[in-house]
């Protein structure tokens, strides 16, 4: 789930990215993984959804790492965290042990939040090379 005022809007690095609406500090917790917000759908439900569904699921959507990946299903964001682009030096940091992403660096309002993928997703499940 998403702590900081945000945004949503057209980002440089693929269609539409999450921006800070507020100057954020070194440190500041961004994101906290919160099961309320983070659904788990089949391959089985999400090939029956309408085709235009199917592709905003399948577009925002990840099968997990390590022990939390999942076989025969994926998990998807219900909040604007699924517009958080992948950066190979993102704006924000995983801390696994308290589930959460924070500010990498001082962040000016206005700053796209962006993230490692390969925090929580397996190299073979992305659709561009990680370096």
């Amino acid at each position: 789930m998403l702590l900081v005022a945000h945004y949503v809007d057209r980002s440089p690095i693929e269609g539409l990215g999450l921006y800070c609406a507020r100057d954020l500090r070194a440190g500041e917790p961004v994101y906290r993984y919160d099961w309320r917000f983070v659904m788990v759908m089949s391959d089985a439900e999400v090939r029956a959804l309408p085709e235009p569904m199917r592709e905003s699921v399948l577009r925002y959507s990840f099968r997990g790492r390590g022990e939390a990946r999942l076989t025969g299903a994926m998990y998807y964001c219900a909040d604007d965290s699924r517009y958080m682009n992948h950066a190979d030096q993102p704006s924000t940091l995983w801390i696994a042990e308290r589930n959460e992403y924070v500010a990498a660096r001082d962040l000016p309002a206005g700053s796209e939040l962006t993230c490692d993928y390969r925090d929580f997703c397996e190299p073979e499940d992305c659709e561009f090379e990680l370096r």
